[in-house]
């Protein structure tokens, strides 16, 4: 026990030597996640504005339009007939979109055939882009349900077959645990686990130089040298989950995020997946030992890292060699895991392989940390006691 909180304290040590390391670490995870969120807080879209291309301008066009500004996410701002003026709003971003009405759309239906509803969007917007793509396409469709079922009934005189022939079955679809379908209840979550995983990785490789000016020797018996070695994670897995607190218990409801995890399940998961990311921080600032080493390696691994968490791209689709480099980087297993029990509300049961997965890499990080620090003591033990090492 005396060996675990020495190698805290080693830590703790190296702190107060660079002491504006502690804004990465005890607060960039908190910033990043308070303000991440923000843009995303709508959620979702409502009264989008479009232009509508009537280029019919006959009743049945504008029953359709009406179907289309009837719906939650659109409003029509303007229904000329001028190509140059829908296309000079949406190049202002006046209108996210533009329905186009093709001449000759009553005729066409009279005579049976199967007119196009053109629809054009500003895909610079992606989630607005595809909120409205979605909303144009079921008003047209709702529309030209209704208008097929008015034809059949006139066709066939049975007014109470027209409705179930044109809409057999009545789909409701509705999102378990996502309610809203907003991004933010998507990516958020994932995101806070990278950034918890990327904040503490950069913080402790920005520790590499005050470490090495400290002098406190591992331990030289086995067993109190494995403890220092653990002991040297309790601050940053201690420092990580009170912001881990924070994030989950208050960010989280300020932005109405959904969360059914439980405590008790929660933290216990959370600490071995920052026990992981902690282990992997400092086995990282041991094999570079300077801190302009480790950092711009952090930085350009940082994208590969989220596309490997498997929330932005699924690792289904992901090649087999980078979906097994997948295994060893904390957060992926960390956002998997997360994410069933925060967002799902699954059990434990559910977890097992991620569980699994964070567990081996505490021994597999752990064990080549402890190996490379006992051989480094090591090595500066002889060059001492041969007089050739000279501490900076």
């Amino acid at each position: 026990m005396k060996a675990l909180f020495a190698g805290a304290r080693y830590e703790i040590r190296a702190l107060l030597l660079a002491p504006a390391t502690l804004l990465i670490l005890g607060g960039a995870a908190l910033f990043y996640s308070a303000i991440y969120p923000g843009p995303y807080s709508p959620q979702a879209y409502r009264d989008m504005p479009i232009y509508a291309l009537d280029m019919d301008n006959s009743a049945l066009s504008r029953q359709l339009l009406a179907h289309i500004d009837a719906a939650e996410l659109l409003h029509i701002v303007d229904r000329s007939a001028d190509p140059l003026a829908a296309k000079r709003a949406l190049e202002a971003s006046e209108v996210l979109g533009i329905v186009e009405i093709p001449a000759g759309l009553q005729r066409d239906l009279v005579r049976g055939e199967s007119p196009v509803v053109g629809l054009l969007a500003n895909a610079g917007y992606l989630l607005a882009y595809s909120q409205l793509a979605d909303a144009a396409t079921d008003a047209v469709l709702e529309a030209g349900g209704e208008l097929g079922a008015v034809a059949f009934a006139a066709t066939s005189g049975k007014p109470a077959l027209a409705a179930v022939t044109q809409a057999p079955f009545q789909l409701k679809v509705v999102e378990l645990f996502n309610p809203g379908g907003g991004y933010a209840s998507f990516v958020v979550p994932a995101v806070a686990m990278v950034i918890l995983q990327q904040t503490m990785l950069i913080g402790l490789g920005l520790l590499c130089d005050a470490r090495r000016q400290l002098k406190t020797p591992m331990p030289s018996t086995r067993g109190a040298a494995m403890a220092w070695t653990l002991g040297r994670n309790l601050p940053w897995v201690g420092i990580y989950l009170l912001q881990f607190l924070v994030i989950r218990w208050i960010i989280f409801p300020v932005y109405h995020l959904p969360a059914v995890g439980q405590a008790v399940e929660l933290l216990p998961f959370l600490a071995l997946f920052l026990l992981s990311v902690s282990l992997l921080g400092l086995l990282l600032a041991e094999l570079f030992q300077s801190a302009e080493d480790v950092i711009p390696f952090l930085l350009f691994t940082s994208l590969p890292i989220v596309f490997l968490s498997g929330f932005s791209w699924p690792l289904e689709s992901v090649p087999a060699p980078l979906r097994a480099l997948s295994y060893l980087i904390p957060s992926s297993a960390g956002v998997q895991g997360f994410v069933r029990l925060n967002q799902l509300g699954v059990g434990v049961e559910s977890v097992v392989v991620p569980l699994i997965t964070l567990t081996a890499q505490c021994v597999l990080y752990g064990g080549i940390l402890f190996l490379l620090t006992r051989r480094r003591e090591r090595l500066q033990s002889l060059s001492t006691q041969s007089g050739f090492f000279r501490p900076e």
